[in-house]
């Protein structure tokens, strides 16, 4: 929808399809999902039925993180603006990232192919297990060191990493392969349940951090845009501990939180496709227009938060929804059956400061909660590195 917003005339291929991208879009095709993400035959078979003869190129976000190659083959029919297929390779490639991390001296929870031993205390260590290439929590699990793991070998691209407790935060940023300019700073929260513990939940803009914080989280984006290369748009998530930040894994796409930043939509999607395209200095232009971006983006904190639904759910065409739900089910003559643990919709909330509408999204979340009279997980604001 933000590209949209800019005035591009944007054909989406997406999952869902849901009722807000099909109206701002000029067309929207609806391409099979699973655990790797896009159905790669399905997805070129769609590409290569559409008309590319004005098209300026393709933006993606995620469900490609587990199949890169197939950002290459999308490269050869239509530009791909982002990140190159062999960056998201390398960045998703756990051996490589975490050998990244400690040859550039960025600070992370303790990673393990194989569980430590017990250390002979009573209490049992709690580890997380992992895939690399995963994204919305989905993929992570709980297993302590007490577990029962023979004949559990670790799938290829997975790992076991020491599970920390803190703030769990974001930067989301431009790098043009050199340098790295801040769009803002985040904090996360999970939407726990029993099969899913690290689900995502949302996310609020502009949460107040350190210095020493912001700091840390922005030279981490440096060092690791230099050594792999990061274009455009980028996140990268931490979790923070007595000030200091952990680094647990970077998003080389466009991730959940540019919608965030939707009061400057057009600057970062502008932005994104000029330094992907033109490969351009971030130069003067950009920094002339930063004041007035950070002035539009301080004046309201967004929080957004995704409601799942925790059991087999019908949606009737009727329902009016509040103007602050997005991402809504596109049914205008029939019952949308939405499964259990899949999302249904997102509720936004602008406020004056990171936790007011952080406890504004949390109450619109209960408000329709009782709108489609279901039962979902409430978001949990207990952190870890997820």
């Amino acid at each position: 929808m933000a590209a949209a917003k800019c005035g591009y005339a944007v054909t989406a291929i997406d999952a869902f399809a849901d009722k807000q991208t099909i109206e701002s879009a000029k067309k929207t095709v609806v391409v099979g999902f699973d655990a790797q993400g896009f159905i790669a035959d399905d997805l070129l078979k769609v590409i290569a039925q559409l008309d590319l003869r004005n098209c300026l190129g393709c933006i993606y976000g995620g469900g490609f993180e587990a199949q890169p190659e197939l950002l290459q083959k999308i490269a050869e029919v239509v530009p791909v603006i982002g990140n190159s297929s062999n960056t998201v390779a390398a960045i998703k490639h756990a051996a490589h990232f975490f050998s990244a991390l400690r040859r550039l001296n960025i600070a992370h929870p303790a990673v393990f192919d194989v569980l430590p031993e017990r250390d002979g205390s009573n209490k049992p260590v709690v580890y997380l297990k992992k895939f690399a290439a995963g994204s919305g929590g989905v993929h992570i699990k709980l297993v302590n060191s007490g577990a029962n793991l023979i004949n559990k070998k670790l799938l290829n691209n997975e790992y076991y990493q020491q599970q920390l407790n803190g703030q769990s935060v974001s930067l989301l940023f431009f790098a043009d392969r050199r340098k790295v300019e801040v769009v803002g700073f985040n904090e996360q929260w999970l939407n726990p349940c029993v099969d899913m513990p690290f689900r995502y939940g949302g996310a609020v803009s502009h949460v107040a951090l350190s210095n020493s914080v912001q700091q840390q989280l922005t030279e981490a984006a440096l060092k690791l845009t230099v050594a792999f290369g990061l274009l455009g748009l980028n996140s990268l998530d931490a979790i923070v501990q007595d000030n200091k930040v952990y680094v647990l894994e970077v998003n080389p796409r466009l991730s959940a939180t540019v919608d965030l930043y939707d009061n400057s939509a057009i600057s970062l999607i502008d932005r994104h496709v000029q330094i992907c395209l033109n490969q351009e200095d971030f130069g003067s232009e950009y920094q002339n227009q930063q004041p007035q971006v950070q002035k539009t983006q301080v004046k309201k904190h967004k929080a957004h938060a995704i409601v799942y639904v925790a059991s087999d759910t019908e949606i009737a065409p009727s329902i009016e929804w509040p103007s602050w739900v997005v991402d809504t089910p596109f049914n205008i003559d029939e019952t949308k059956k939405i499964s259990a643990g899949d999302p249904v919709c997102t509720v936004t909330a602008y406020d004056d400061s990171a936790e007011s509408a952080k406890q504004l999204v949390y109450a619109r979340v209960k408000i329709v909660q009782k709108l489609l009279k279901i039962k979902t997980s409430p978001p949990n604001r207990k952190a870890s590195n997820s």
